[in-house]
Parts: structure tokens; sequence; C-alpha cells
């Protein structure tokens, strides 16, 4: 997620230069991710944000994937 989706594509084309004739699907996607801060001191409200996060999936296969996939 977010910023391992650069390692992530790099291991992929890796891999598939090693292992000839694998077939790939790629899904983009998003999510979020919410943190939450509890206060040290007593009276203080506690802190809560929001954030979306990309992320990717690859789907590597010896075997010949759908198709109609357009990733």
């Amino acid at each position: 997620m977010g910023r391992a989706i650069n390692k992530t594509v790099t291991i992929v084309e890796l891999i598939k230069r090693r292992i000839v004739g694998l077939h790939q699907i790629t899904a983009i996607q998003s999510t979020d991710i919410t943190d939450t801060w509890e206060p040290l001191e007593e009276g203080l409200q506690t802190l809560e944000t929001t954030r979306k996060v990309s992320m990717v999936t690859i789907t590597l296969s010896k075997n010949e994937l759908d198709k109609t996939n357009i990733g």
C-alpha cells in the first residue's frame, strides 16, 4: 500500500523476466485508513485522522487468466 507500489511493480517485473510466459492481471484501488491518537494529558480530546492510501494487486499465473478483465 502507498509507498510500496513502486517496489511491488519492480519485483513483479523481475519475476516476469525470470519466468517466461507468465500472464498478469493488475488492479489499482484505494482504501481509507483511520489513525487514532489518545491524549497523554487528561482533558484533551482524542484525535482522529482519515487518509486515502493507494494499493495495487498484481496476479501472476502460468495459466491463461480471464481475458475479459481489464487489468
